[in-house]
C-alpha cells in the first residue's frame, strides 16, 4: 500500500469574504495521471534479528517479519507479510478493526536491482482499484534489504469534490473512501472524518494567498505529510505538491482537471 499518508487537493475561498457561489474551487476534480509526477519517493528496508524494519526516511518507521502476523504500521493500521517465492512477498494492510485495506505483491528482478509492486486497494464504497509501481535499488541487498526509489507509478484516476461551506473554511470529499476533510484555513487542526480515516488523523489548512493553501496531515500529532495546493489562473486545474517532513527533495505532484 503506497499511500501511508493522504495526497491532498485542498483549496480555499479567496482571502476575505468570498462565498461558495463565486469560489473557483467549488466542483468536482479528477486526477490527470499523465500530467502528474507520482514517482520519486525513496524508502529503506533494513534487516533485523527478527525480520526487517521499514523507514521512509521521515516520520514513518516500523518493524515486521515475514511470518503472516499483523504488525503495527501507524495508529489504526497494521500489515502482515509472507514470502511467496525466493524473491517475492505478499502483504495485507488492515485498519484498526481488521478490515482489509490493501493487498500487495512484490517481486524482485533476477538481478535484484528492480522491484515490481502490484497493489489492490479496497475502498469504503465497495469498489477496488489497482496500482503498479516500479522501484529501483539505490543501495544495499541482497533481497529485500536496502534503499529503494520509486521510478514509475501507474495508478487509476481519482475524483474529489471540493466545496466552501462558509468564508474561511474548506471541505473536500473523497467519494470512494467516504472520507471528509474540513476545517478553517487559519492553521487550526481538525479531525479527518470517515470510515477510512485512522483514529487520531488530523488536517490543518493555512491560507497562503487567494490561490494557494498549505496543509499538514498528521496522525496522533505525528506529521506524516505536508504540502501546498494551488489553482491555475483559468480555474481549470488544481496542482497538489506534497512531501514527507524533511524530504522536500522528493516531492510528488498531482494535477487535477475540473469536470
Amino acid at each position: 500500500m503506497k499511500h501511508l499518508a493522504l495526497t491532498l487537493v485542498l483549496l480555499a475561498a479567496g482571502v476575505g469574504a468570498a462565498s461558495a457561489a463565486d469560489s473557483p474551487f467549488v466542483g468536482t476534480w479528477k486526477l490527470n495521471v499523465e500530467k502528474s509526477k507520482l514517482a520519486g519517493e525513496s524508502f529503506t528496508y533494513t534487516a533485523t534479528a527478527t525480520g526487517f524494519q521499514y523507514s521512509n526516511g521521515s516520520t514513518v518507521k516500523f518493524d515486521f517479519a515475514t511470518d503472516g502476523k499483523d504488525y503495527a504500521v501507524l495508529p489504526g493500521r497494521t500489515v502482515s507479510w509472507t514470502k511467496s517465492g525466493a524473491n517475492a512477498w505478499d502483504s495485507v494492510y488492515k485498519d484498526g478493526h481488521g478490515t482489509v485495506l490493501s493487498k500487495v505483491h512484490r517481486v524482485l528482478s533476477a538481478d535484484g536491482k528492480t522491484m515490481t509492486v502490484v497493489s489492490t486497494d479496497y475502498h469504503a464504497d465497495g469498489t477496488t482499484s489497482e496500482e503498479t509501481d516500479v522501484r529501483e535499488r539505490v543501495s544495499g541487498g541482497p533481497g529485500l534489504a536496502g534503499m529503494w526509489k520509486e521510478v514509475k507509478v501507474n495508478r487509476a484516476s481519482e475524483t474529489m469534490i471540493i466545496s466552501v461551506p462558509s468564508a474561511g473554511h474548506i471541505k473536500y470529499e473523497i467519494p470512494w473512501q467516504k472520507d471528509i476533510l474540513e476545517g478553517p484555513v487559519d492553521g487550526t487542526t481538525s479531525p479527518v472524518k470517515g470510515p477510512s480515516a485512522p483514529e487520531g488523523a488530523t488536517i490543518a489548512f493555512k491560507q497562503m494567498s487567494s490561490t494557494e493553501l498549505a496543509w499538514t496531515y498528521a496522525n496522533k500529532s505525528t506529521v506524516l505529510q505536508k504540502g501546498v495546493d494551488s489553482v491555475s489562473s483559468d480555474g481549470k486545474s488544481l496542482t497538489s505538491t506534497g512531501w514527507a517532513p524533511g524530504k522536500e527533495s522528493e516531492k510528488t505532484i498531482e494535477v487535477y482537471d475540473k469536470q
